[in-house]
């Protein structure tokens, strides 16, 4: 890399480190805000607290990313032009992708880094947040285990439950196996149902079968309507089900899967995962939409003008990408489509208005 794209990729990293502690400073501001009143009925310890807002920095930094590099792009190349440096480069020689060239690089590093943020730390640092909020502060009861895509709990009458999937409505759990233990730990007891639901306020097992172990031997019967209630309400599977965000792209696949086979919509989840790969792509997208804008010869409004052009990008956007959500999730659009649809739209549209740009030169 020559010294000159040297200095243009240090001025877009400047940029972007300021903008990015700002963006998360003012989500954990919020964040604190919207949780206090939470945190003080419950008498939730410093050191709680702390852990909590440090654990949820990941999952900040994943909306941060791509406000940050449109922020930086803006102010980088916005700052070299009102200084005519741009014109300087013309001058001797270097062409518009030449000093576009180390933005763009930084821009596809950031979506690598968005990518490696979502896969190893946000999935872990999530599901670690949300226990001590619900467990060490809310001082709910810790039910659940997960081991190798099962889910274990801790049921009523002295019982332990497995559970293969729980769907995303929350209103049934599929593939249930419930051990009811002795004092001694041995089994007095096992159940196997293909569905747990809820009906009229309670959970019911539906298509199953009951084998008990007596001193004569083992009785075996069908099980239909009997009431076992895991959870009170579907609220509560918050704290023994995974979200999206605490799931890693393998994970999230395997779940879809499992849904797919089991004949359940998965097209929330579907969207979800291909969420996971085209966000962190936003962030080399917000640097291609917003380096033609940041290379107009502006002499007036300085940073002011390109935090407003930032916000009017970013509301444009996020509105395309909410739309396409909301069509992917509802079946309108294939969940594929539905995520790439925003980044596709803003990338063609970068890439008319550079094109337009060098051909004038």
């Amino acid at each position: 890399m020559t010294l000159l794209r040297q200095y243009i990729f240090r001025e877009f990293l400047r940029f972007f480190l300021v903008s990015l502690i700002g963006i998360v400073s003012v989500y954990l501001c919020v964040e604190f805000l919207q949780k206090a009143d939470d945190f003080i009925r419950h008498q939730a310890a410093v050191g709680d607290m702390l852990g909590y807002f440090l654990l949820i920095i990941p999952n900040i930094t994943t909306p941060s990313l791509p406000i940050a590099a449109l922020l930086a792009t803006l102010l980088s190349l916005g700052n070299l032009s009102r200084h005519n440096e741009i014109t300087a480069m013309h001058s001797g020689g270097v062409s518009l992708y030449g000093i576009i060239a180390p933005v763009f690089l930084a821009g596809a590093l950031l979506s690598v880094g968005g990518f490696i943020n979502n896969e190893l730390i946000m999935p872990s640092a999530s599901a670690r947040a949300n226990i001590i909020r619900f467990h060490k502060i809310e001082k709910k009861r810790h039910l659940a285990i997960f081991q190798m895509q099962n889910l274990w709990l801790r049921g009523p009458d002295n019982s332990i439950v497995n559970i293969d999937i729980t769907p995303p409505d929350r209103y049934e759990m599929i593939g249930i196996s419930i051990y009811r233990m002795n004092p001694d730990f041995t089994v007095r007891e096992r159940i196997r149902a293909r569905r747990l639901v809820l009906e009229d306020g309670v959970w019911r097992l539906r298509e199953g079968t009951k084998v008990t172990l007596q001193k004569d031997g083992v009785v075996s019967s069908p099980v239909d309507g009997e009431i076992f209630n895991i959870v009170e309400s579907p609220e509560d599977l918050k704290m023994i089900s995974k979200f999206s965000e605490e799931m890693s792209f393998a994970e999230l696949w395997e779940y879809v899967r499992r849904l797919k086979s089991s004949g359940y919509s998965s097209a929330r989840y579907e969207v979800d995962l291909h969420n996971k790969l085209s966000f962190p792509f936003s962030s080399l997208v917000m640097v291609l939409i917003a380096t033609p804008l940041s290379l107009l010869r502006v002499r007036s409004g300085g940073i002011g003008r390109s935090v407003a052009i930032a916000v009017a990008i970013a509301f444009a956007y996020w509105s395309v990408m909410s739309v396409g959500t909301t069509f992917g999730r509802s079946g309108v659009l294939p969940p594929g489509i539905s995520s790439w649809l925003a980044n596709t739209l803003f990338m063609m549209v970068a890439a008319a208005i550079l094109y337009r740009m060098q051909h004038r030169k």
